[in-house]
């Protein structure tokens, strides 16, 4: 029996552990412990990353997507959200004094789906790159969006060195959310970051995030909150993006291994030509829910624990937030998925053992 390879794994390489511990110490002598130097070097580094003027650093994603809804003037608006999502995007939303409308979406948003949607109220639509996947449909969503005053805002928080045709994530909209929880592809235990253009946006979001407290006379002139990264937490994340290769390298490239290797006929690895992903998530696409659900205990009984999906529960199933309609995109692809194992450290026997796996499952005849 082989030992269970996990879904993830939160790992670090010496080089990265080295560098924490290092900076670790100099913010505790420094006393400097929240909105200092290493944060500064952290939006600026991400910044760089992906092509931005300007970068963030908040305490969660969900916090980045609604301070970025706030300070874009989105209270009391319609906001196109993607039935196959996380909570934190309707909760955002909500969060941030706007109306979430749903729209139907498999792994990535359609011009169909968002023109169909589409309300007299709405001014903003959200796109989410699901594991680190960017819609097919990009440039048409953008001029759809420029033609009827919507403002795009991605809900990046999977995409972490995500890119379709050499344009990254992060820069795609008006702005940009990504989070950088535990799980993320670019850690940094807590936190997110938010990514823009905009001048004003940019200075309106590191206000939200100080409480509301405007630069200059230090009046809470919005109503913002407690909303700042700590200093170890920039630590940690700045010490993940300064070595090569980077976490989102290593995950793009075992990605890459995942779809040119498994080649079972019931088995789809999305993946684009053009398009480079951030690795967050290696998601396997069967044909039916019987499908997945047995290749998922197949993985299991050979030592493998792969996550079922990356979201189980489209939005208007969630009880929370009270979102009613029929999805059956959304519904289908939710019962049809699983997420293989990834992380950066991830081995080549292990993924070797994952793939020769896929590989030889032999699927029940009458759920062919």
């Amino acid at each position: 029996m082989h030992t269970t390879i996990p879904p993830f794994r939160a790992e670090f390489t010496t080089a990265q552990k080295a560098d924490f511990l290092t900076a670790a110490a100099q913010i505790l002598d420094s006393g400097r412990l929240t909105l200092g130097p290493y944060t500064r070097r952290l939006e600026d580094t991400f910044a760089a990353l992906t092509g931005t003027s300007h970068t963030i650093a908040v305490s969660s994603g969900t916090n980045a997507l609604e301070i970025t809804l706030r300070a874009r003037g989105l209270t009391g608006a319609d906001v196109l959200v993607p039935a196959n999502t996380n909570y934190a995007t309707a909760e955002a939303t909500i969060r941030a004094g706007a109306r979430p409308v749903l729209y139907d979406t498999a792994l990535t948003a359609t011009l169909e789906a968002i023109d169909t949607a589409r309300t007299p109220r709405t001014r903003a639509v959200i796109l989410v790159h699901i594991g680190g996947h960017i819609t097919p449909d990009l440039d048409k969503i953008t001029h759809y969006a420029a033609t009827h005053n919507l403002t795009i805002v991605e809900d990046a928080a999977h995409a972490h060195g995500s890119a379709t045709n050499g344009r990254p994530a992060g820069s795609l909209g008006t702005a940009a959310a990504f989070s950088c929880f535990a799980t993320k592809i670019l850690t940094t235990g807590e936190g997110g970051l938010i990514t823009t253009d905009d001048p004003r946006l940019a200075q309106l979001t590191r206000q939200y995030r100080d409480q509301g407290k405007h630069p200059d006379n230090g009046l809470n002139t919005v109503f913002g909150s407690a909303w700042r990264l700590p200093e170890l937490s920039a630590a940690l994340g700045l010490a993940q993006i300064t070595h090569a290769p980077t976490p989102m390298q290593r995950g793009h490239d075992l990605l890459v291994t995942y779809a040119q290797h498994i080649h079972h006929p019931q088995v789809t690895i999305p993946f684009e030509p053009g398009h480079r992903y951030s690795g967050h998530k290696a998601i396997a696409q069967l044909p039916t829910p019987a499908l997945r659900n047995h290749l998922h205990q197949h993985l299991v009984t050979t030592g493998i624990a792969p996550a079922r999906g990356v979201y189980d529960h489209p939005l208007h199933h969630q009880p929370a937030l009270g979102l009613t309609g029929t999805y059956p995109l959304a519904d289908h692809f939710a019962e049809t998925h699983l997420c293989l194992p990834l992380w950066p450290g991830i081995t080549p026997d292990q993924q070797r053992h994952i793939i020769d796996t896929v590989n030889t499952w032999q699927p029940p005849h009458h759920q062919n």
